[in-house]
C-alpha cells in the first residue's frame, strides 16, 4: 500500500510514475516473495504477478488509454500480490477508473463555463455538449495510479489482508 500511495502522490503531482519507483516496488516485491517462498515463490507468485498485472494493463496503455507508467506500477504490484492478486486488483482498478471518469465528465457538465453551444435550447443542445465535454477529457490525463490504488486496496481488503495489516499496525 505504501508504494501505491508513493504513486499516487507523484502521479498527482508530476502527471507521471518514475521507473525508479516502480523498478525499486518490483524488486522489493520480488525479494520479500523470496525471502517468504524461495525461487519456487519468486518464478510462481511474484513474476507471475508482475506478469499478469502489467499484461492487464498494456492494452489500455498501446491504445493510448494511460500512460505506460500505470502499466508498469501494476506490474510492480503484482509481484507483491501474485497472479490471481494481480488479476483482480487490475479489474478493480479499471472499475475504479471507469468510476474516475465518469465523475469528471459529469462534473465537467454541471461545473460553470462559458457557453460555447449553440444557442438552440432542449435535449440537442445538452447532447452537443455532453459530446464535447467527453472530447475534452478524453485529451485530458488524470493519475491513473488513484484507480490503481483502489484495485490494490479492495483487494487486499476483499482477501482479508487489511484486517491483518491493522492488527499488526495497532499491536505495534
Amino acid at each position: 500500500m505504501a508504494v501505491a500511495l508513493l504513486a499516487v502522490r507523484e502521479d498527482v503531482v508530476r502527471h507521471r510514475i518514475s521507473n525508479r519507483l516502480n523498478f525499486a516496488a518490483l524488486v522489493l516485491g520480488c525479494s520479500l516473495t523470496f525471502l517468504a517462498g524461495g525461487f519456487r515463490g519468486l518464478v510462481l507468485h511474484a513474476a507471475g504477478g508482475a506478469l499478469v498485472g502489467c499484461g492487464v494493463l498494456v492494452p489500455f496503455y498501446l491504445l493510448r488509454g494511460m500512460g505506460a507508467g500505470d502499466a508498469k506500477l501494476m506490474g510492480a504490484l503484482g509481484s507483491f500480490l501474485g497472479p490471481g492478486g494481480a488479476l483482480l486488483a487490475a479489474a478493480w482498478a479499471l472499475v475504479a477508473g471507469a468510476v474516475i471518469a465518469l465523475a469528471i465528465v459529469a462534473w465537467r457538465l454541471v461545473e460553470p463555463r462559458p457557453r460555447l453551444e449553440p444557442t438552440s435550447a432542449g435535449a440537442s443542445s445538452v447532447v452537443w455538449r455532453a459530446r464535447g465535454t467527453i472530447a475534452e477529457v478524453r485529451k485530458e490525463r488524470f493519475p491513473y495510479a488513484v484507480a490503481i490504488a483502489v484495485g490494490v486496496v479492495v483487494t487486499l481488503w476483499r482477501q482479508g489482508s487489511l484486517r491483518t495489516l491493522y492488527s499488526a499496525l495497532a499491536i505495534g
